[in-house]
């Protein structure tokens, strides 16, 4: 019978390594992304994409152009597709990567939001530096929206605003309106890595220093010289916008690396308010205490 498991957790936390570990020991496994910005191929180092050298098999990485505004409709048709393709092929599916509106598309379905047309896109764009003119105009039009959301998330106001815009109805609306999941969250195994606040602060310092000595800086200055295009959503990559202020001068290298760590810090505090309103029925581990007997253990009871 095939198992189906979900790995999700703060950034730095270990959700790969973990993946790793489990796949190997349950063998026959394929790990696939479920992370928004570990999808675009122009960003490896930057989204710290999982090593292709790993004898695991990772799918869903570093597949979609940059040039393309990649959504959870698009990942979760590609789960669906590839879920059908090869559902005799392994024995364990396991999603791994931080990104709560993947997962809740894939346990709970997905609502079927009309996607945006150009015109209301371009419209909203104008205003997508700052979170006044969409709090402003929904707390007229949608409020009820407006108080389910993340008001300091721009992109998910932005997002509100170009749906009521478009289809005079908010999101609430076109929430209920959702599709069947993949498969019951019942027969999902739902990990969660929740490693202490010190510990995890410490990671992405360590994280933002292998960037730095990995060569994040000149992977950005391709991009920015290349494909850059702060309309589309490969754009939000964290530490990206930091990367390019360092290159225009703007700042200096100790400068960066503390942007970079406080704009990682600032979203996995986000990411925390997220796993408490909708993942508290994941199993939560602490990845710090995790030893090898921990992960057959987990293992086993997979089995």
């Amino acid at each position: 019978m095939t198992k189906f498991i979900c790995i999700s957790g703060c950034t730095a936390s270990g959700k790969s390594g973990l993946a790793e570990r489990i796949a190997n020991n349950l063998g026959n496994s394929v790990i696939l992304n479920a992370d928004a910005l570990q999808v675009y191929k122009c960003w490896k180092i930057l989204t710290d994409r999982p090593n292709e050298s790993s004898t695991c098999n990772f799918k869903l990485y570093g597949h979609v152009s940059c040039k393309v505004n990649y959504n959870a409709g698009n990942w979760l048709n590609e789960v669906k597709d590839f879920k059908e393709k090869f559902i005799d092929k392994y024995e364990n599916f396991i999603f791994v990567g931080g990104t709560g509106l993947y997962f809740n598309s894939l346990l709970n379905g997905l609502s079927e939001i009309p996607e945006i047309e150009p015109k209301f896109r371009k419209e909203s764009i104008k205003y997508s530096d700052s979170a006044t003119f969409f709090i402003e105009e929904l707390q007229k039009k949608d409020p009820e929206t407006l108080k389910a959301i993340d008001n300091k998330n721009i992109r998910r106001l932005q997002r509100a605003w170009e749906v009521y815009t478009q289809t005079g109805k908010g999101l609430k609306y076109w929430q209920n309106k959702t599709s069947y999941p993949i498969f019951s969250r019942e027969k999902v195994t739902k990990i969660l890595l929740d490693p202490p606040k010190e510990e995890l602060i410490n990671n992405i310092e360590k994280r933002v220093e292998l960037m730095i000595e990995q060569g994040v800086i000149d992977e950005v200055e391709t991009v920015y010289k290349g494909i850059w295009d702060i309309r589309l959503p490969f754009s939000k990559a964290i530490g990206a916008k930091e990367v390019i202020s360092y290159l225009n001068k703007e700042c200096n290298l100790d400068q960066l690396k503390s942007m970079i760590s406080v704009k990682t810090r600032q979203f996995a505090k986000r990411q925390r308010t997220w796993h408490r309103k909708f993942m508290s029925d994941w199993k939560r581990l602490d990845p710090t205490s995790l030893k090898e007997t921990d992960i057959k253990l987990i293992t086993q009871d997979l089995k």
